[in-house]
């Protein structure tokens, strides 16, 4: 049975919470106006005004609720772990558009914040000792303060006054403390705590425009270069009104890519782009792979270690990520690509052999991970590499698909894969997916180097086609990887994914000069990936909000 306190919250939630703020949430379908890298001449584009795309309604992900909980309470409780997952959209779980809500989703959250409430130490969490006579000043300053940090921003005194009573609800039915938990557990069963709520000032380009205000710009920095709410640094910046000219902006991105939480946020986005959890859950037949099991957590370590040298430890440019010469292996590791490297378990930065490796898409974790147990995949590496690296979205495949056909003797998998796919039904994807994959067959299903299967050599010879000038043939996933590093078009995805995980949702066509002038900043930059996280900092689409729809 519910007790008072979820009544009282879930009342507040269901019934809109505090306030009366207009919250957008028009706006496209989850990919429905994205666009593939390219966009229009700089010719086509005006030389000034402001058009921001939408801006959506987000709600936090697991992954900023813990950690927003954690920086808010000090808690290293991390209950968003049970919440139900998030739908993906454009290959990131923080679409606006496919963050729904269920009322599960409402009881997990009335679940999470009796625990933290309970758990939470109040002696660092309150901003006065409350004798017998000031109890109910000592609570207004509890909502006060805690909730700022709470919601992001001040407090209506409409809200203080109605959580003052949710308060002394809890007050009048045990003592003090029990007043402050419920008002805590309201807190964080807010809308404004579960979704990032923005309205905006009034902008010089007319009301078409609306500019963010401090706090919510705060709330923008930290939860896109953090992953979590605003620190007192920022909070200082938004109670002077210090976060609205771009050199604001800007000083403030900087110092947090400088920040060691940057790192965490940076590798989640990597962990949802390169889908690395689906590495995780991959498994091998030790018949065929006996070595990969015993080296499936060394991969993966390897992946993440290149991934965060290349952003912060490296001079950051984003081809590094296809031409590297170096990876990041142990001993058992470095013997399975034949390399020189450490004497034990722990990982160093290593030279890779240049005729076999490459960057990331030599790697094994990506190798292994779109590859069937028992055999390579072309499909599978094709079209991850078209999709993630093109940023071209294919069609979903058939009900009908027939199965990929199984290894044989007496054939390559590049020749068993090509009749499977040579079908009417079928040849209008694979036509632009097995060229591309067709350039792994270096590599078997366990990302190990070969030349021949069983007898039989191994065609590697490829092709890119419909990508602007990373089109053209090649031979072998280190060519490929090359290629991909000297593509211009290729880096325009690269800023095409951040800035849809920046965003929360996909491009627009209204904003296509704004995505194109981004990619701009990004090749003057060398393609430098910390540069291009403070050219979004600076963008319209992110220092810019289209009005809410008037009320009816």
């Amino acid at each position: 049975m519910l007790g008072l306190a979820r009544l009282v919250s879930a009342a507040l939630f269901l019934g809109g919470c505090f306030g009366q703020a207009e919250l957008d949430v028009s706006g496209p379908l989850p990919g429905e106006e994205s666009t593939n890298p390219g966009g229009p001449e700089a010719s086509d584009c005006p030389a000034s005004g402001i058009e921001p795309g939408p801006s959506p309604l987000r709600r936090l992900t697991r992954f900023e609720y813990n950690n927003t909980v954690r920086d808010l309470l000090g808690t290293s409780l991390q209950p968003a772990e049970t919440f139900a997952k998030e739908e993906e959209s454009l290959g990131f779980n923080n679409n606006a558009y496919a963050l729904n809500v269920t009322l599960l989703h409402v009881e997990q959250w009335m679940e999470a914040s009796e625990t933290l409430s309970g758990s939470a130490n109040l002696d660092a969490l309150l901003p006065c000792q409350p004798t017998s006579s000031t109890e109910a000043a000592c609570a207004r300053q509890f909502i006060e303060s805690f909730g700022k940090r709470a919601w992001r921003r001040p407090l209506e005194a409409g809200e203080v006054t109605r959580l003052l009573a949710v308060y002394q609800a809890g007050r009048d039915r045990k003592d003090f403390l029990t007043g402050i938990r419920m008002t805590l557990q309201a807190l964080l069963q807010s809308p404004f705590f579960l979704y990032r709520v923005e309205t905006g000032t009034p902008s010089a380009q007319g009301v078409s425009t609306v500019q963010v205000t401090s706090y919510e710009m705060a709330s923008r920095l930290s939860y896109f270069l953090w992953g979590t709410m605003p620190d007192t640094a920022l909070f200082q910046a938004a109670d002077a009104g210090e976060l609205v000219t771009p050199a604001q902006v800007e000083a403030q991105a900087r110092r947090m890519i400088a920040d060691p939480k940057a790192r965490k946020m940076v590798a989640e986005f990597h962990r949802q782009w390169l889908k690395l959890d689906e590495f995780s859950h991959t498994t091998k037949d030790t018949t065929v792979y006996p070595a990969f099991e015993p080296l499936k957590a060394a991969m993966r370590t390897e992946t993440e270690k290149f991934l965060d040298y290349v952003f912060f430890d490296s001079e950051g440019s984003a081809s590094l990520l296809f031409d590297a010469p170096f990876t990041f292996a142990n001993k058992p590791l470095a013997d399975f690509y034949g390399v020189t490297g450490p004497a034990g378990s722990a990982f160093e930065k290593v030279t890779v052999d240049p005729s076999k490796r490459a960057g990331l898409l030599t790697q094994a974790s990506f190798l292994a991970s779109h590859a069937k147990p028992n055999q390579s995949s072309p499909i599978h590496r094709g079209v991850f590499a078209r999709q993630q690296f093109l940023c071209q979205q294919l069609p979903t495949p058939p009900d009908n698909v027939g199965a990929p056909p199984d290894p044989s003797p007496d054939a390559t998998t590049r020749e068993r894969f090509a009749e499977h796919t040579r079908s009417p039904a079928c040849s209008g994807c694979h036509a632009l997916i097995d060229p591309i994959g067709f350039g792994f067959e270096n590599y078997d299903g366990a990302g190990a180097f070969r030349t021949h299967e069983g007898t039989l050599p191994v065609d590697a010879s490829g092709s890119v086609t419909q990508a602007g000038d990373a089109e053209g043939h090649y031979v072998g996933a280190v060519e490929l990887s090359r290629k991909f590093a000297r593509s211009t078009y290729v880096m325009e995805c690269v800023a095409t994914q951040w800035f849809r995980y920046a965003n929360g949702r996909g491009e627009t066509s209204q904003e296509q000069c704004e995505v194109q002038n981004l990619k701009k900043q990004f090749a003057r930059s060398g393609f430098n990936l910390r540069e291009l996280l403070v050219q979004l900092t600076l963008s319209d689409a992110f220092r810019y909000r289209q009005p809410a729809p008037a009320a009816q």
